[in-house]
């Protein structure tokens, strides 16, 4: 006998999870499947780390931080470095009652979250379920899928209402039903690769864990993420036309470490402890958002460069909007031809500013190299100012909206209040 549920959800990840989670606790019978078991991490890099408004997201689904706090690091403050010029640490303010961000590690915390789904009754989870097909009716409308888990015989899944690809942004479920990409920034993309470390000598500017960014506005940046249990993520960012790997990423991802005198620093006496995970040419894009019997959530929908650190919180903001709209077509409150267009509304109006921030951006600050003059002036009075940290925090944590976060007279003012320091500097220091 074919087993049918209300929603079949193709990724246990954060998307896929939250989702389920939403509509469990909505009532709806929901299966999880996932080809990977847990712990794993996931098979493409993403910045590791949590921003208030993001845990926020997770606190509404009962995955409060007692759940996954073995898996973060609580991080106050952090360093931004311009070799050889300056830098500036800046502190976490405080939004949505959280005044620090978290560092986390991936494997530990989509167990912790896939875990979670016990809590909902509705909700059967399947581990190393690896999907092959969709299933479809005469009128080619998606009502299932074919899978099997390892060395079982292949099995038939049906879904009443539809089925979900939250499988990432190499989306078997997107394949499968030809979803179409629909917007697509290819002119300035990036080359990432992460990978965790242990041993590493604290940052000279402040010994607690910190996030910290390296760079020269040359094209190239390497970060420090504090994972867990006092491992941090170490990452290289390049924009991709620089990014010749040879073949040898390991090796590639070592030289670009090298680059930096602050990276080479803390990193003497350290060892890489985690594998290393690369992308050579992130895609920055949407697809649609869904079709007959089919929807897409999470990387499988819109997925972009990692630099904001934004991907959990699109995931469970789109698994939020998505939910809400599902349930509404469970009860007969909104019809299929009408969720799914208002469904791509939900996502433009979450994700969209986002987005388009980020762009702006990759385009600032890494395809744009500005003059020593301009690194050693206006670069370092913005990095510097008290009031750009609060509003660059405001925005990564999205306590304000994306847009125009960096307004004119936030720059100006940064300006000019590090003019009156360079001046005040000499008669301050007698």
């Amino acid at each position: 006998m074919t087993a049918i549920y209300d929603v079949i959800i193709v990724g246990g990840r954060p998307a896929g999870a939250a989702l389920a989670a939403r509509l469990g606790a909505g009532g709806l019978s929901v299966l999880v499947v996932d080809k990977a078991r847990f712990p794993s991490s996931p098979e493409v890099p993403s910045c590791p780390v949590l921003y208030a408004g993001t845990m926020a997201l997770l606190d509404e689904i009962g995955f409060t931080e007692d759940l996954y706090a073995h898996a973060v690091t609580r991080v106050r403050a952090g360093v931004i470095m311009v070799e050889p010029y300056f830098h500036t640490r800046m502190v976490v303010p405080e939004f949505f009652g959280r005044d620090y961000v978290c560092g986390f590690e991936r494997a530990s915390f989509d167990a912790a979250l896939w875990a979670h789904l016990a809590r909902f009754p509705g909700v059967t989870r399947r581990a190393g379920f690896r999907v092959d097909s969709v299933l479809r009716d005469d009128a080619g409308r998606v009502t299932g899928i074919t899978g099997a888990e390892e060395g079982m015989p292949p099995e038939s899944l049906r879904a009443r209402l539809c089925v979900v690809g939250a499988d990432g942004r190499h989306s078997l479920v997107a394949r499968k039903v030809e979803a179409r990409v629909i917007e697509d920034c290819a002119d300035r993309t990036s080359t990432c690769h992460f990978a965790e470390w242990e041993g590493l000598a604290p940052c000279p500017v402040d010994p607690e864990p910190i996030v910290q960014i390296v760079t020269r506005c040359r094209g190239a940046s390497v970060l420090f993420f504090p994972s867990a249990n006092g491992r941090v993520h170490v990452a290289t960012h390049v924009r991709s036309d620089r990014a010749d790997t040879g073949g040898d990423p390991q090796r590639y991802y070592r030289r670009r470490l090298d680059d930096f005198a602050a990276v080479r620093q803390r990193l003497v006496g350290a060892r890489q402890v985690g594998e290393l995970l690369g992308v050579k040419k992130i895609a920055n894009r949407y697809r649609e958002a869904g079709g007959p019997g089919w929807l897409l959530v999470g990387d499988a929908v819109h997925h972009k460069d990692p630099v904001d650190g934004q991907g959990v919180y699109d995931a469970l903001i789109e698994g939020k909007r998505l939910a809400e709209l599902l349930l509404a077509a469970h009860h007969g409150a909104l019809t299929w031809d009408a969720l799914v267009p208002a469904y791509a509304r939900a996502i433009e109006e979450a994700t969209g500013g986002m987005f388009r921030a980020t762009m702006q951006r990759l385009a600032r600050e890494l395809y744009q190299e500005p003059p020593v003059p301009v690194i050693r002036t206006m670069m370092r009075w913005l990095l510097q100012d008290p009031a750009y940290h609060h509003q660059f925090f405001a925005f990564l944590s999205r306590a304000i909206p994306p847009e125009n976060w960096l307004r004119p007279s936030l720059v100006l003012g940064a300006a000019a209040r590090g003019l009156l320091r360079d001046i005040a500097a000499p008669f301050t220091r007698r």
